[in-house]
């Protein structure tokens, strides 16, 4: 009898066991091959390295992943309309399929559009539900601050729909963006507090964080689809490109680091940021993204100045300069950047510049208006020059000046350019929570990222940006409190900052 009472439960804790040592093995050896056979820069001591490391970062797998479990809770126990309407517009984004400029046009809506549109859907009825029963005033909180400028632009790009290349598909995209920035000024609306907000961005990271787990699954299955002839590692399905992969990669780098430097982080909290970080990285490396790369790089400058820790930069450059100058780690590292291009197609950075430079010379035939938000890119430039494939011109500068003219990049840039000033005031400032400043370390170091990144690829105008709308909601949050702040202290008895309750 006693054995059939403690067998079960033996068995059952060491199934678990045993399935999480399995499991840990096989990640470790995936990862131990991928870096061994493609990342050609460690050569025979750092693979011998990498192995030596492999238990310490066993350990910390163990430790981290059982902190992190209690994360993954909280979202069900913290869940409100506007984590629905994030993770709805979120999956509204999958890529099933990629079509060319000829296809676009001939069939606008096939039935993977269907993936696209109602997702989309559900969220604009319930945005209309919510603001006829006076649960959530969003459309107030869409036309302040920096969500109203990028309101702004977004109605540019709409009438921009009048004398676009392709009228229907700037409109839509129009419409596409004003959703977007609705739920987010909805959450605005609706939040009473940091926590409540942090909340929100967690779920956004979280997001990107599952993506990259998706993607090595499919990497993991279908090693020859995922990874190109450069061995960039790529989403399958569905899919995701290894630019994208690489952007939220450096975003998660970045958040993760925020974290594990703050000051009043626990330590099992820290060994879940480190283990974090550490995937993150590795999935950087293996989309080749340089751009995110540098975006990183100037994300994490940012976290070290925040967090006061600027001597760890110095401290690892002091290491890092004088083994890549005077060891084989130099030119390993040119050839992993390189990625078998040649250098005229690196100096033209993979094709973009001649892209910009048509983009350029169509835009000066109609500089007063613009060839269309969203449609200009892809069909009055890269359809023209045969690379209709290509959903947009890696560059929202570029995207939209062509499609907008000086009408959309003008509200476009203020909104950055606010957000900016927003979060570095608000970094001096030390009346600032320690969860605000937290949360605000973490912020301004993401926006470092996509803001470099903007310039190469498209971070802050493509459907749908929440990685940006992320940063904005907390710039707009803090910009909104500050002037709350200051009507209460001038006797005013206006400036409450939520509109609902």
């Amino acid at each position: 009898m006693s054995m059939e009472i403690t067998q079960p439960g033996w068995g059952s804790r060491s199934l678990r066991l045993l399935f999480g040592f399995v499991v840990l093995g096989i990640a470790l050896s995936l990862i131990t091959v991928y870096v061994s056979a493609h990342f050609e820069i460690l050569g025979v001591p750092g693979t011998l390295g990498l192995l030596a490391v492999l238990p310490p970062v066993a350990v910390l797998a163990v430790v981290g992943l059982r902190q992190g479990s209690r994360y993954f809770s909280e979202f069900w126990a913290s869940w409100s309309f506007g984590h629905t309407l994030i993770f709805l517009l979120y999956i509204s984004t999958f890529v099933f399929r990629v079509r060319d400029v000829s296809a676009a046009k001939g069939e606008p809506l096939d039935a993977w559009a269907l993936w696209r549109l109602v997702p989309e859907a559900i969220v604009a009825g319930s945005l209309v539900v919510r603001l006829m029963n006076r649960r959530t005033d969003w459309l107030r909180s869409l036309f302040q601050g920096i969500i109203g400028a990028l309101a702004t632009y977004g109605l540019v790009c709409a009438v921009s729909s009048v004398w676009s290349v392709y009228h229907t598909w700037t409109l839509y995209k129009s419409i596409e963006f004003l959703l977007d920035l609705s739920v987010m000024a909805a959450i605005l609306a609706s939040v009473r507090n940091v926590k409540e907000l942090r909340q929100i961005l967690n779920w956004i990271w979280a997001l990107y964080a599952v993506e990259l787990v998706w993607v090595w699954i499919g990497a993991a299955l279908w090693p020859s689809l995922a990874f190109d002839e450069m061995g960039r590692l790529s989403g399958i399905w569905p899919v995701a490109a290894s630019n994208s992969i690489g952007a939220s990669a450096a975003v998660i780098c970045t958040v993760a680091l925020a974290r594990f430097l703050n000051r009043e982080a626990q330590r099992p909290e820290r060994a879940w940021y480190a283990l974090l970080f550490s995937f993150a990285f590795v999935s950087l490396l293996a989309s080749q993204t340089r751009n995110a790369m540098a975006g990183l790089a100037f994300g994490i400058l940012l976290v070290l100045v925040c967090e006061k820790r600027i001597w760890l930069g110095i401290a690892g450059l002091g290491a890092l300069v004088p083994a890549v100058l005077f060891t084989s780690l130099g030119p390993r590292i040119m050839q992993f950047l390189a990625r078998d291009q040649t250098e005229s197609q690196i100096e033209g950075l993979s094709s973009r510049l001649d892209w910009w430079t048509f983009a350029w010379q169509q835009f000066m035939h109609h500089p007063l208006t613009g060839l269309g938000a969203y449609a200009a890119g892809k069909f009055a430039v890269l359809g023209k020059l045969g690379v209709g494939a290509a959903s947009q011109m890696h560059s929202d500068w570029m995207e939209v000046l062509a499609g907008t003219s000086f009408w959309g990049l003008i509200p476009f840039l203020l909104a950055l350019v606010g957000c900016w000033v927003v979060l570095v005031r608000r970094s001096w400032d030390r009346s600032l929570a320690a969860d605000e400043r937290q949360l605000l370390t973490e912020v301004l170091g993401v926006l470092g990222v996509i803001t470099l990144r903007s310039f190469f690829n498209v971070e802050l105008s493509w459907h749908a940006p929440f990685l940006y709308f992320a940063v904005v909601g907390y710039a707009e949050f803090l910009r909104r409190k500050g002037k709350q702040r200051v009507s209460v202290g001038a006797g005013s008895p206006s400036g409450s900052f939520s509109y609902s309750r």
